[in-house]
């Protein structure tokens, strides 16, 4: 290191107020290597960590190449079977960073700097600083990452064949179980039978609603669904909901609307995905309550609207997923929350005022369906 210092000194000492020999040896002593090169390409500073961090410790003359020339440099590492690690050492210096891929397993970035001349307006240029980095840790994320999103998207691939052949084989035995029991005639011989009838008729119907759900969610998340986005005046919309659905069960208590903010608000959004996003959200809002009456509110801010719907307390849990009940709560939710996501918005569950709530929020400006941009 004492003869770098010395052949160094005219470079280091142009810090001001540092002595060369603290400078250099404060450079002697960095993990990151740090060589200089003069203008016709010969190294003139070379701290410890260079030829650790480019394994060449042990390799005689490279080990301690102060004094060499670049180009004789990239010839000794070519000659001993590392083109790469001689491509980042060669004459002139390669312009961008290179990364290299030691033998032990490391991998460390190189990247040269040049210097200005001395003197301003003087030809030529003031050599040249390299800049050794061991990278292996980042290098490291960056490859499990990687292996982490291969795996993710294989899973995602694996989910959407899954659900698709899942569709495929309960659809064939309900179509045939459909088409048998509309075959049967209407008065059963037996009695009872044909109460038993009604109660296969429905869950029959049941399973091919899932069957269709199951369909639609995965063709909304694969991005395969078509939206007609357009203006939606969303208070007009939720009005038009809650009153088809009091319409179409008039013995139940009264679902009632709250609208609070601008009026005629409008989003981009699809029209009929949205209404019958929310016909799925009154149905579990509906159910859980009960006998009790449910109010939805409904308020319209600068960044687009917050739509809460109440929900039982005990259904805000991560489990709310695998709830049951007459409104099919699970598939209910999972599609909502898959077509509030193509609008660009999201959807959530949580607790305040004493009680759950589904909370729902659309921007003003939703992402693009497929006639405007694919999702």
């Amino acid at each position: 290191m004492n003869a770098a210092v010395s052949a160094g000194r005219a470079r280091v000492a142009a810090a001001p107020g540092i002595a060369p020999d603290l400078l250099a040896e404060v450079i002697g002593v960095l993990d990151v290597g740090v060589a200089v090169a003069g203008p016709d390409g010969r190294l003139v500073l070379v701290n410890r960590a260079v030829p650790e961090l480019l394994g060449l410790v042990g390799q005689g003359r490279l080990a301690d190449p102060l004094g060499m020339t670049l180009s004789e440099i990239a010839e000794a590492l070519t000659a001993r079977g590392a083109p790469a690690l001689a491509a980042a050492l060669s004459w002139p210096p390669p312009p961008r960073p290179q990364q290299l891929c030691l033998p032990d397993g490391r991998s460390v970035q190189a990247a040269w700097h040049r210097l200005e001349p001395d003197a301003p307006g003087e030809p030529g240029d003031g050599g040249w600083v390299l800049v050794v980095r061991d990278v292996t840790l980042q290098s490291q994320v960056r490859r499990r990452l990687r292996e982490h999103n291969r795996a993710l998207a294989q899973k995602v691939a694996e989910k959407t064949e899954l659900v698709s052949a899942l569709c495929h084989e309960l659809r064939t035995p309900l179509t045939s179980t459909s088409t048998m029991l509309e075959l049967m005639p209407d008065a059963a011989a037996a009695a009872g039978v044909g109460e038993l009838l009604d109660v296969v008729r429905r869950n029959a119907a049941r399973i091919g609603d899932v069957v269709d759900e199951l369909s639609t969610l995965n063709a909304l998340e694969q991005g395969q669904v078509e939206l007609d986005v357009r203006p939606v005046p969303l208070d007009g919309l939720l009005r038009e909901a809650v009153a088809r659905w009091n319409a179409r069960e008039p013995a139940a208590a009264p679902v009632t609307l709250a609208v609070d903010g601008e009026p005629r608000a409008t989003i981009a959004a699809d029209p009929a995905w949205l209404a019958a996003l929310f016909e799925r959200l009154l149905s579990v809002a509906v159910a859980s309550a009960g006998d009790a009456p449910v109010r939805v509110t409904a308020t319209a801010g600068p960044d687009g609207w917050l739509v809460r719907l109440p929900l039982h307390e005990q259904l805000t849990s991560n489990r709310l997923f695998t709830a049951t009940g007459g409104a099919r709560t699970s598939t209910a939710l999972m599609l909502a929350r898959a077509v509030v996501a193509r609008h660009g918005g999201t959807l959530r569950t949580a607790t305040a005022g004493g009680g759950g709530a589904i909370e729902l929020r659309l921007p003003r400006e939703g992402r693009a369906g497929p006639r405007q941009g694919q999702a």
